[in-house]
């Protein structure tokens, strides 16, 4: 069942909960009345038992007080003395009518019959006398309940003395319905005697029950009994009595027993008027429920409405209608709660609404907002047939230099920026907005492509000059894309999106700012192909290990080989590291080429070293920054060089500036511990990165690597040689190995050796060769180079 208001529910669920509570209440005093009963009816069966006891003993008494006064009277053992038989017949019958006996009898001293009187006085069951003789001989007297032609009868014997025992009266009285109304009236209970032969059947002549009651009763009567009386149920006429069942005798395969009996049903009845009322009262209490729950859920419900009016004028936007509150109970508590709740929504919702359209930060128009003035600045410029330009800006190294001066003065350094922005493009009615992070845009209304070029580089000029930031001095540069409407985009995401793609082609070009080209289109393109197949590059191993050796500038021995990686594309051939590796890193494959590196140098270290018997070459791997990161690389190199049978020393790890400055903390905990397994680490590219000084002396690294853009030119440029001379002595006064890169020629060998540069690789010692050539070329570098013969023949 479904109710749609909370006013049905309200008062569905209360008359369930009354009902229910109704039902169980009845179910309990229903079955504490059937308790209740069945334990009353147990203590009238209890007392019945003691009353029909009772009465036995009371007949036996008479029985035998009357037999005690015959068998004392003088007459009566003068006639037994002369064998007068009719003045016996004659004392019997006076005594039997006197106490209403049904049998009185005398037998000698043999146990011979000799008078009788009464109307049930019989000669059949003289055996069941004879054995009550035999009793009575043995105690003096005797009081049994015996069963004489199917009949059951009380009996008592007193001995007649003169003064010896000269004979014996018997007196008794038969046990029959006379004797179970006199129960029923003193008891209130129905009393059946059932008597049971050798047949195992229960029979009956005597009862209060009616003729099929009686039958019914004999058929449910158990067929073994216990010794003790008992309780139980038994079914009578469809009816359930609670019974006692009382043991009279069981003499061999005979038994008699009382059965006393109530109806549960009777003793229930003054009970059921009561359930009857109770009915009425939980009817009647159901209806004063319905009502009164009608009147206290619609108190409840109307209130509830209202509200539910306000709260949807709330979801239409309409902040302005206050909740009239009056009632202090806790629906006027929800009202004050709902007119409070309107305020807040109101203040939050302006509050939102600028967050949509306003970058926090900077106080500057954000992206949505931007596109909204992009769109609007178009439709003007399509009525007035007048173009207009987007720039894009985002700064160099700015992730860099947010690690170094910290997030919070990062925040300060786009602020002044923004400042800086806002205060020389407000003279000519510019919009500029933030994207969020270091990325900014401006709108140049009225302005075309070339003319918004030279605006872009006027803004590159303007972050030329340092911004101090907690007396810190930076320097900044930026990469700026230009797109123009109507000539690059009639749309305002598309124009935006244009400048985008321009100024992404200033990162890779090393251009300050860049007008849009159709081009940029289709290198972004193939940028995500390039993306693509690379994943799948290092899934099907298409790429290849290349060495290239290093060797020692004094000596000419061969210390070791820096290890590269080609491509070896299905369609394009064979593909070197710079045209792929910045696409990994931008992509976040890198760290599969990384590992695909170090399993591949491990491999072939491992062969080398079971082939030759020798330790293999120490080999060079370059890590990214993204490797640094990763605080799990120290356990997959140990498991790499381990599964090999390497040991820590057979290779060697480069890492450049810009990687360790990407997260400084983080790379530094990482080269700890590759430095404690025992690992050779070097800083490649030296020279080249950001406030290489600050954390050199901080890196566990054991090597330099001079920068090959010094190199090429030192022939030409004594500035390269200064700097080169300034690397090895700095590098040495650190304790630190110098190797040198690009070395084409013997000119350019012989000087590094002269300036105390220690290693060296390049061209002219050889170019970067597959893994499997490697062995073969250190074979002819040693037998060629003078310097290297005894080396390696101490080697083979």
């Amino acid at each position: 069942m479904q109710f749609n208001s909370l006013k049905k529910r309200i008062t569905f669920v209360f008359l369930t909960l009354i009902l229910v509570i109704q039902f169980i209440g009845f179910i309990a005093i229903r079955h504490s009345i059937g308790t209740n009963a069945r334990a009353s009816i147990n203590e009238q069966l209890q007392v019945g038992e003691q009353i029909f006891h009772n009465l036995l003993d009371q007949n036996a008494e008479s029985l035998s007080l009357s037999a005690r006064i015959l068998a004392s009277d003088y007459g009566f053992r003068q006639a037994v003395s002369s064998k007068d038989i009719e003045t016996i017949n004659s004392a019997l019958a006076n005594h039997q009518s006197r106490i209403n006996a049904n049998i009185a009898m005398f037998f000698n001293n043999d146990g011979e019959q000799v008078a009788s009187a009464g109307e049930d006085a019989m000669n059949e069951d003289n055996s069941k006398i004879s054995q009550l003789l035999m009793n009575a001989r043995s105690q003096g007297d005797a009081n049994e309940i015996v069963v004489l032609n199917n009949r059951p009868y009380q009996l008592v014997v007193v001995p007649v003395k003169a003064p010896v025992v000269i004979g014996w009266v018997v007196m008794g009285f038969v046990i029959d319905n006379n004797l179970a109304m006199r129960l029923r009236n003193l008891t209130l209970l129905d009393v059946s005697f059932l008597i049971k032969d050798k047949d195992d059947v229960w029979r009956s002549e005597t009862s209060t029950l009616g003729r099929s009651s009686l039958l019914d009763l004999t058929q449910s009567m158990p067929r073994a009994l216990p010794s003790n009386s008992m309780n139980t149920e038994i079914e009578v006429s469809e009816s359930t009595y609670g019974s006692r069942i009382v043991n009279i005798f069981a003499h061999g395969d005979q038994s008699m027993v009382a059965v006393l009996q109530r109806s549960i049903s009777e003793a229930t009845e003054p009970y059921r008027a009561l359930q009857f009322k109770l009915l009425i009262l939980t009817i009647l209490g159901a209806i004063v429920f319905v009502i009164g729950s009608l009147i206290t859920s619609k108190r409840i419900t109307q209130p509830l409405t209202e509200l539910a009016k306000s709260a949807e004028k709330l979801e239409q936007g309409d902040y302005s209608t206050v909740v009239e509150v009056k009632r202090k109970d806790e629906i006027g508590n929800l009202g004050r709660a709902l007119n409070r709740m309107r305020e807040a929504i109101a203040i939050r919702e302006q509050h939102i609404t600028k967050l949509a359209y306003w970058d926090e930060l900077t106080d500057l128009p954000n992206r949505a907002s931007f596109i909204q003035s992009i769109a609007q600045a178009i439709a003007e410029g399509a009525n007035t047939n007048k173009p207009l330009s987007v720039l894009v800006m985002d700064l160099n190294r700015f992730k860099q230099i947010n690690n170094v001066i910290g997030h919070r003065a990062g925040d300060q350094l786009l602020k002044k920026i923004a400042e800086r922005l806002k205060a020389n493009m407000h003279a000519t009615h510019y919009l500029v907005a933030r994207f969020g992070g270091d990325e900014f845009s401006i709108l140049l209304p009225n302005t075309s492509a070339e003319a918004a070029l030279e605006t872009a580089k006027s803004i590159l000029q303007l972050l030329e000059k340092p911004i101090e930031v907690n007396d810190q001095s930076i320097d900044l540069s930026a990469g700026i894309g230009v797109a123009s409407y109507p000539e690059h985009a009639d749309t305002a995401e598309l124009l935006l999106s244009r400048a985008e793609m321009a100024m992404y082609a200033t990162k890779s070009s090393g251009a300050g700012a860049l007008i849009y080209d159709s081009n940029h289109d289709v290198s972004s393109q193939q940028s995500l192909t390039f993306a693509s197949e690379l994943k799948s590059a290092v899934e099907t191993n298409q790429l290849a290990l290349y060495l290239q050796p290093k060797i020692d500038l004094g000596t000419g021995h061969v210390i070791g080989a820096e290890a590269l990686i080609r491509w070896n594309h299905p369609q394009k051939g064979l593909i070197y590291p710079d045209s792929f590796i910045p696409f990994a890193e931008q992509s976040g494959n890198i760290n599969k080429i990384s590992m695909w590196m170090l399993a591949e140098v491990a491999r072939f270290s491992g062969e080398w070293q079971h082939e030759h018997h020798l330790p293999a070459p120490v080999i060079a791997i370059n890590l990214s920054a993204r490797d640094l990161v990763d605080h799990l690389l120290p356990n997959k190199i140990q498991e790499m060089l381990t599964a090999n049978k390497l040991s820590n020393h057979a290779i060697s790890l480069e890492i450049t500036e810009s990687s360790i400055m990407d997260d400084p903390k983080r790379a530094l905990n990482t080269l700890n511990v590759l430095s404690d397994m025992g690992l050779k680490l070097s800083i490649d590219d030296f020279g080249t990165g950001y406030s290489s000084l600050s954390y050199l002396k901080n890196l566990p690294v054991s090597e330099l690597k001079i920068d090959k853009s010094f190199v090429l030119n030192m022939e030409n440029d004594k500035a390269d040689v200064n700097i080169i001379r300034s690397t090895v002595d700095l590098g040495h006064n650190l304790g630190l190995k110098v190797v040198a890169e690009g070395i084409e020629n013997q000119n350019v060998w012989t000087a590094l050796e002269g300036l105390g540069c220690d290693f060296g690789q390049g061209y002219f010692i050889s170019k970067p060769m597959p893994a499997d050539q490697f062995g073969k070329w250190l074979e002819s570098w040693t037998a060629t180079n003078k310097k290297s013969k005894d080396l390696y023949k101490k080697m083979k």
